[in-house]
């Protein structure tokens, strides 16, 4: 058995991470409440932790018990309850509709979201949209915010990247899309990522920018080599991460 907690009449179990993060998630279908704790995080400041956020875990486990007593379905269909990935963290996601108003006689339904909040203690999503059975009112939703938070590691990745990798060169700018082939793609004097990425770690998402600068790059084959272990020590895994593509980081 892993680490664990007990509190009460409950036991938690305890993933460690080398980030500095501290933070509650739901696993699926069951809503087991789970710990993610960085690896020098004591004890009592994790039982503090869940103690403080024990009544709101305890109410986003029963929406996401709820979501699956109707389907058992693990894959992401964007409604409350399902468990959606942004750089490798899971985030549940509520679902909860807006107002409609009317103009004259006829309901002005918009396209997606007007408010989008984080809860990052909860791992919680809220999107609020006008059609909460909307499925693609929900995606966009969802990828609006995921697209800002890729896009803004992104970019500092590119220049980082660039500078050693295409030193003669500006960096270029960075733009994110739909492309079912491919994870990135140099194209048009801009970098192009899929929505895909949205889900992957970040040695994933280091490693897709990396590729396509490094296939620009006039480095020697040897040094691109050094270069890569280097600055991204975890890009092989990352690699056979990316190359399942069907894998727990996919929101399907």
């Amino acid at each position: 058995m892993g680490e664990q907690i007990e509190y009460g009449d409950v036991k938690i179990p305890i993933e460690r991470i080398s980030a500095h993060e501290l933070f509650l998630a739901l696993r699926p279908p069951d809503g087991q409440i789970y710990l993610v704790a960085p690896l020098d995080a004591q004890p009592q400041q994790i039982v503090d932790f869940f103690a403080a956020h024990r009544v709101q875990a305890e109410e986003l486990q029963q929406k996401m018990r709820k979501r699956f007593v109707k389907g058992r379905s693990v894959r992401c269909r964007f409604q409350t309850g399902d468990v959606a990935y942004i750089m490798g963290r899971p985030f549940m996601l509520d679902v909860v509709p807006l107002a409609t108003r009317r103009v004259g006689k006829v309901e002005a339904r918009g396209r997606s979201t007007s408010k989008v909040q984080v809860d990052t203690d909860l791992s919680l999503l809220t999107l609020y949209i006008v059609n909460e059975r909307s499925y693609d009112q929900a995606r966009t939703a969802f990828l609006s915010y995921a697209r800002s938070v890729i896009l803004q590691n992104a970019k500092s990745l590119t220049v980082q990247f660039a500078a050693r990798l295409i030193p003669e060169r500006k960096a270029p700018a960075v733009r994110m899309r739909e492309m079912g082939d491919r994870m990135a793609q140099l194209r048009g004097g801009a970098l192009w990522l899929s929505d895909d990425i949205v889900g992957y770690p970040p040695d994933c998402l280091a490693y897709s920018i990396w590729r396509c600068l490094e296939g620009v790059s006039r480095l020697p084959e040897e040094g691109k080599k050094e270069a890569l272990d280097a600055t991204i020590p975890g890009w092989r895994a990352a690699c056979e991460l990316l190359s399942t593509r069907e894998g727990p980081y996919a929101n399907r």
